[in-house]
């Protein structure tokens, strides 16, 4: 399946979470486009003109007198303090008419992943940037020097965290010899949806890093499994891989020990042999290696989902795969050194 393809069924699987962060960016224009015409009211000595200024939003949501008196003690805003108020309102509109492809960003070969998803996500987040500076400029604390820069760019750090249940979500493009997840355990916190679109070989178990108590972790290869993270509450990460890489689920919902939340449903047969830009064998087969354990210490090894095509037979024997869990014993043998086991004890 060609790589823009994934990333539209990407951004589709993530439909709702865009949703939900353009409703919050338009609901708080709204209300700084209110404020402004309240204070203009104000000005003019009268509730009712505070009522026609607010016009249909405030129709039975607002009583005009209460939402004017908010700011007779006030006075006018500051002309810095009222500019500052009117960009807020401009920018988060724009962020509520953000599309689908303000939500996907791609990592040049050789870039940085983590970097990358910083920016892009900062970009989206001067929504919450806008939404601060209009609270400040309202309590007349807003000061350019400090401020300003947060209608351009607003960094998931300093997102607080009824923000950070609206997180933006984000797909990423990137070549499988930059994808270094790791770094991407800060981002996901509060609600963030995260999706990984691989292009080309990559790493075997690269988001097993990724793998805690609290976060959905998904490695796979069909774009179809991407609608389970329509239903996650909390943060969730999911990679596309080719067929070549493990697939797995890490799902918080299902339990409180890995036994329950861990599902591996393929694990490559033999671990990697050679480096992938500079991703070394070693670090792959670590990787790979963490999965299988975790998979066997919880006891989490399950076939694959009903309508999978069934996996080949044995190349040497000819015969039907093992069970699944004979089949993960087998793999965990394989890489175990059993140089010295056996001797005489057989009695020959």
């Amino acid at each position: 399946m060609p790589s823009d393809e994934r990333v539209e069924r990407a951004l589709e699987a993530l439909a709702g979470p865009r949703a939900a962060f353009r409703s919050a960016a338009a609901e708080a224009a709204d209300t700084a486009r209110a404020i402004l015409a309240a204070r203009g009211a104000v000005a003019g000595h009268g509730a009712a003109r505070a009522s026609g200024e607010l016009g249909a939003f405030a129709a039975g949501r607002i009583d005009a007198d209460r939402f004017a008196a908010l700011f007779e003690h006030d006075g006018d805003l500051e002309p810095a303090a009222a500019l500052a108020l009117e960009r807020a309102a401009s920018v988060l509109t724009e962020v509520a008419g953000l599309g689908a492809a303000a939500h996907r960003a791609s990592v040049a070969p050789g870039g940085d992943l983590h970097a990358a998803a910083i920016s892009a996500l900062a970009r989206l987040g001067r929504g919450f940037g806008a939404a601060r500076v209009a609270d400040l400029a309202r309590a007349g604390r807003y000061r350019a020097a400090g401020h300003e820069v947060w209608l351009t760019a607003f960094r998931p750090a300093r997102w607080n965290r009824i923000e950070r249940r609206l997180a933006p979500p984000l797909v990423l493009e990137l070549d499988g010899a930059g994808l270094r997840a790791g770094g991407l355990a800060e981002l996901l916190d509060g609600a963030q949806k995260i999706v990984l679109v691989v292009r080309g070989p990559a790493p075997p178990a690269p988001l097993v890093r990724l793998v805690t108590p609290g976060v959905f972790v998904l490695q796979c290869s069909d774009p179809s499994d991407l609608a389970r993270l329509a239903v996650v509450d909390g943060p969730a990460i999911a990679a596309l891989l080719p067929e070549t890489a493990a697939r797995f689920v890490h799902d918080p919902a299902s339990g409180a020990t890995v036994a329950q939340r861990l599902r591996v449903s393929w694990l490559p047969a033999e671990e990697p042999r050679a480096p992938l830009g500079s991703y070394s064998a070693a670090q792959q087969a670590e990787e790979l290696r963490q999965l299988a354990d975790l998979a066997a210490a919880g006891r989490a090894w399950a076939p694959a989902a009903p309508g999978a095509a069934p996996p080949e037979a044995d190349a040497a024997s000819g015969l039907p795969p093992a069970d699944p869990a004979d089949r993960l014993a087998a793999w965990l043998i394989a890489r175990a050194d059993l140089t010295g086991i056996g001797g005489n004890g057989g009695g020959q």
